[in-house]
């Protein structure tokens, strides 16, 4: 039996960004095909997504785009409680034991 961590098994999402939005797929694809020719010739595009996506309440086509992903900068995740609320605080509780008899 294998025991796997969350932090292993956790994906890292990355954001999409639109980079335009068109009426037809055709329109939308063109971009797509032209970015990809452009980033196919530079190394500092190397690892960028690009994809169309349909937006039903728009009804239009976007051309979203993605930078890629970098393993040398982890993000960690920050518990949004301060250190003084999980601090347990001892005095000052209302139950006192030496009133009891």
């Amino acid at each position: 039996m294998s025991v796997n961590n969350e932090s292993e098994n956790k994906l890292i999402s990355r954001p999409w960004s639109n980079e335009s939005f068109h009426h037809t797929f055709d329109q939308a694809d063109a971009i797509r095909q032209k970015l990809l020719r452009l980033w196919a010739n530079d190394t500092s595009y190397e690892g960028r997504e690009v994809k169309v996506k349909y937006m039903p309440s728009k009804s239009q086509y976007a051309v979203k785009t993605r930078n890629p992903i970098d393993l040398s900068a982890k993000e960690q995740n920050k518990n949004g409680k301060s250190k003084r609320r999980n601090k347990k605080d001892s005095s000052g509780g209302k139950y006192d034991p030496s009133a009891t008899v």
